[in-house]
């Protein structure tokens, strides 16, 4: 009995030891590394310390003055004509004007989306927890040199909100209401949405509108390392360009589309400084790229430096401004000039055309066309006077036409003086001169054997072909011209 009872008694020594642990144990936890009390509470935060700061809507806010340590901001919002794009039933793009509120600066383009996030986070604006009701010292805080807000409403009422440090959780900031003792903590994503910048709120648009398409570029300079690689202008559509440097030649619009879509659509990606002047640590004194292009009847000058994690260092119009681009959606600004211009010396349709005189290899044919692009109208193809008579014939017919205007370049040699013979003539009469009726094309051969220098109407046209172009199997002549006669012989 004596032994149970002494066994009873240690049970209950023991868990007193233990219930005294646990509770100092707790009471350390809420302590800081000096003693003090910790500044984050770890407890979950309780309904009543959840507190609505603001009694405004987002609408009504009319006015936005953010104070930061390198000065003041001054967000207005306005009524203006805005321009946007609207897709219309037959799937084309227009421009439409359109009255709307907007947030204004007059030093820079405010991004309208970050300026309306601000307003809205504040309206809704909901503590997570008291912290201190009278500190004595907000340094702890980050609280005695804080980023301030103050949103003005309609009514001319104005409410502040001032962000601190963020917690040492790093999951909110500790904030107070401006004229208010009170410390609290608010989450994460308002604090960051209240702490903007004058680089955040900056629109990373730097045209000034939305309203811009492909179509708005009228002519495209593109420098790379120093060396012009290209200018072009856009033509009678605009589909249709036309190089006029290092030579004057028709343009590739599918690779060319590339530019035009990228600047027309160009963003910042982050602001990096104001009125830089050492231009040099981004590569910016002496530029990777630069593009110079007419947008909307405005000249624009677009410069891209150093690349750093995926990142292009650029400026706009030396404006002093820095700032970077992703460079993921840059992946054809090395395009080669071969495949930016129109590879082809003399592209007719063979609407277009009423007759071809062929000169190579020591023969001459002539193609005799006659054939319409209307639905039922019957075509009159003829080789030599021989009338193409069953489909075969005139399918193949087609293609020898095909191989004829395939005179395809692969190299641009704009130093090269042809001299001697040539080796090919193509001499085409069109049904109606634009501009001319009488085109020749001739391909004179290369002094390294290589193939030939392309001429367009006895002019040079600063392209070359291979010598196996002309064997090739889904363009060369003379693969065509074996088939067709194939075929004929057969009859």
């Amino acid at each position: 009995m004596k032994n149970w009872m002494k066994i009873t008694i240690l049970v209950v020594i023991l868990g007193i030891f233990i219930t005294a642990f646990i509770i100092l144990s707790k009471n350390t936890g809420n302590q800081g590394s000096d003693g003090t009390s910790s500044a984050e509470p770890t407890e979950t935060p309780s309904s009543a310390d959840e507190v609505d700061l603001f009694d405004f809507a987002r609408d009504d806010v009319t006015k936005i003055i953010l104070r930061r340590a390198d000065g003041e901001i001054i967000l207005t919002k306005e009524t203006r004509a805005v321009e946007k794009l609207e897709t219309d039933d037959e799937g084309k793009k227009k421009k439409v004007t359109e009255e709307k509120s907007v947030w204004v600066n007059p030093g820079f383009d405010v991004d309208n989306n970050k300026a309306e996030d601000m307003a809205l986070t504040a309206s809704n604006l909901t503590t997570r927890r008291l912290i201190d009701e009278h500190p004595s010292d907000l340094s702890i805080y980050g609280l005695d040199k804080p980023d301030v807000n103050v949103f003005i409403t309609s009514d001319g009422k104005e409410y502040g909100i001032e962000i601190g440090n963020e917690t040492p959780t790093k999951d909110g900031y500790y904030a107070r209401k401006t004229g208010s003792s009170e410390v609290y903590t608010i989450n994460l994503y308002h604090g960051n949405t209240l702490k903007y910048s004058k680089f955040d709120i900056m629109s990373k648009n730097l045209y000034g509108t939305d309203a811009i398409t492909a179509e708005d570029i009228k002519s495209l300079k593109l420098t790379r390392s120093g060396e012009t690689v290209f200018s072009a202008k856009m033509g009678s559509e605009p589909t249709v360009w036309h190089l006029t440097e290092p030579f004057e030649w028709e343009a590739e619009y599918r690779e060319l589309a590339n530019f035009l879509n990228w600047l027309s659509g160009f963003k910042v990606s982050e602001f990096t400084e104001e009125n830089a002047q050492d231009l040099n640590q981004y590569g910016l004194d002496n530029p990777k790229y630069v593009f110079e292009y007419t947008l909307n009847g405005k000249d624009y000058t677009l410069k891209l430096g150093n690349l750093k994690d995926d990142q292009y260092y650029g400026m706009m119009n030396d404006n002093g401004t820095v700032f970077k681009v992703d460079s993921s959606s840059l992946n054809f600004v090395d395009t080669p000039l071969i495949n930016i211009i129109s590879r082809f010396v003399f592209l007719p349709s063979i609407y277009d055309v009423e007759k071809v005189v062929i000169e190579i290899d020591g023969r001459t044919d002539v193609m005799d066309i006659n054939t319409s692009e209307e639905a039922d109208a019957e075509s009159d193809f003829r080789l030599n006077g021989r009338k193409m008579e069953t489909e075969e014939e005139e399918s193949l017919f087609r293609k020898y036409y095909q191989g004829v205007i395939s005179a395809l370049a692969d190299k641009i040699d704009l130093d090269a003086n042809p001299q001697g013979n040539w080796f090919a003539r193509y001499t085409y009469t069109m049904k109606k001169a634009d501009p001319d009726k009488v085109v020749t094309v001739e391909l004179i051969p290369t002094e390294d054997g290589y193939g030939y220098y392309l001429m367009k109407n006895s002019r040079y046209t600063g392209l070359v072909m291979s010598r196996r172009k002309l064997d090739d199997e889904s363009l060369g002549i003379r693969y065509h011209y074996k088939n067709l006669m194939d075929a004929l012989n057969k009859n």
